[in-house]
């Protein structure tokens, strides 16, 4: 409103200056036919001044139209500057975890991708909005100097990693001199099968809801892996606490595994109290044998479904209890422990306080539970959502959606070499995934996906 009071006081006092400028004219009658009187005045002395009129209008509403732009501006800054104060602080709050985590050197670069792209995607907006004139250029600026000192905090943690970083630049090295020995990709040899390094995943081949109902989110599903066994079809869903779990439940066919006919269950355990009771989603079926985490315990167990009997063998080292779980979207609980086949056999992949809580696996003797070679990772296990084993190739998935994971990691056995860039995307049913194995046997990959028993085709190089 002042800005229109002063627009319409400049217009006065021009039309004033116009009048002041004509209107001192002397005007004289002469009388004619003896009673009237005739005045002759010249009019082009007394026009109106039309054209500087219209100028002056045209100043005052483009005048009154950049003020109100530049209120709209202003508005916006003051709109925004709070909101980037916050992100600058929730981001500053993020990094506090991270410095402890550098203090015991229990962090890996991982952790840092999405406050990178937190803070990426921050100074773009601030940019943008210090692109458009505003009053408030101190509040922005010191915006500004705050979202650079957020930058240069996650630079310096990142260059203060040496195990993780540095050795991960030396491997990158190494792996793209290695990929451009070879004119085409497939000839690459990966792990120690013919089918080279895993590719893609196709669509799933099979999803239906477990046969215990939606409750049950925690489990593991599959087929036998062993090759040349009979044909047999298991389910094991841990119970309402998504804890523990005392049984498993067999098909001696896909047919009927599909009907959900003609289902065999057998009790592991009828007391959870018990130390060879099922701990955790991170199961297999492998010889007609069911591999799993032993109740509360560091060991590992074997359980014959023939003769029932059960084989249970400390894993050294090795965190239980949720010391050490998969935690990349959310924390999967009691999932320290994770059993995978391959074409050579069983392994168990874990984390221990040596490594740092990085990602540790073994092959084992799959009547004697016995550690035959175990590989240590730089892969924080708290920073993945599941693993499993193809041809002697360690595979780890991450959360990307509800909708979708991606399996971004390898560990070459043969080779003990890392990548961490394989983008390889697929869909699912539900944010959280239990378990995720692989069958040499027809090449599957099975997953326990929020109840669903999802089942995929895999593509190899």
């Amino acid at each position: 409103m002042a800005a229109i009071s002063l627009t319409f006081a400049v217009f006065l006092v021009s039309l004033l200056s116009a009048e002041a400028e004509y209107q001192f004219q002397g005007v004289h009658g002469v009388l004619e036919n003896g009673n009237r009187c005739v005045c002759k005045m010249q009019f082009s002395e007394w026009e109106f001044p039309v054209e500087k009129f219209e100028q002056l209008q045209g100043l005052s509403q483009n005048c009154v139209k950049s003020l109100e732009e530049r209120k709209l501006e202003a508005t916006f800054a003051e709109y925004k500057i709070p909101e980037f104060q916050a992100q600058i602080q929730n981001l500053s709050s993020q990094l506090l975890p991270f410095e402890a985590m550098y203090k015991q050197q229990l962090y890996h670069p991982l952790n840092f991708w999405t406050v990178r792209w937190e803070l990426k995607r921050l100074s773009s907006e601030i940019a943008k909005t210090q692109s458009v004139p505003s009053s408030n250029t101190d509040l922005l600026l010191k915006v500004s100097t705050e979202m650079l000192d957020a930058r240069l905090n996650v630079k310096n943690l990142q260059q203060h990693d040496k195990q993780n970083l540095l050795s991960m630049k030396d491997y990158l090295k190494i792996m793209k001199n290695r990929l451009e020995s070879f004119s085409v990709y497939g000839k690459l040899h990966i792990g120690n099968c013919s089918g080279g390094i895993l590719r893609n995943i196709s669509e799933p081949v099979l999803a239906q809801l477990n046969p215990y109902g939606t409750s049950y989110h925690y489990g593991g599903w599959g087929m036998d892996s062993m090759p040349g066994s009979p044909q047999l079809y298991w389910v094991v869903a841990l119970l309402s606490s998504n804890i523990y779990g005392n049984a498993i439940r067999t098909y001696t066919s896909y047919k009927n595994f599909l009907t959900a006919k003609s289902n065999i269950d057998i009790s592991v355990k009828s007391s959870y109290t018990t130390p060879n009771a099922i701990q955790g989603p991170g199961v297999v079926v492998y010889n007609q044998s069911l591999y799993y985490n032993c109740y509360n315990t560091g060991q590992m167990c074997r359980f014959d479904m023939a003769t029932k009997a059960i084989t249970n063998v400390l894993l050294p080292d090795a965190g239980f209890n949720n010391k050490f779980p998969y935690c990349y979207y959310d924390c999967y609980g009691h999932t320290d422990m994770d059993f995978s086949v391959d074409e050579n056999g069983i392994w168990v992949i874990y984390a221990t306080e040596k490594n740092y809580g990085n990602v540790v696996f073994s092959k084992i003797d799959s009547i004697s539970l016995v550690v035959l070679q175990t590989w240590k990772t730089k892969l924080f296990k708290k920073a993945v959502t599941n693993t499993f084993v193809i041809c002697g190739v360690l595979y780890a998935t991450r959360y990307i959606s509800d909708t979708e994971e991606e399996i971004f990691y390898m560990y070459d056995t043969v080779t003990n070499q890392e990548a961490k860039n394989l983008n390889i995307r697929f869909v699912k049913y539900s944010p959280r995934v239990a378990n995720i194995h692989y069958n040499p046997v027809d090449r599957k990959l099975y997953v326990y996906n929020g109840g669903y028993m999802v089942a995929y085709e895999l593509l190899f190089y």
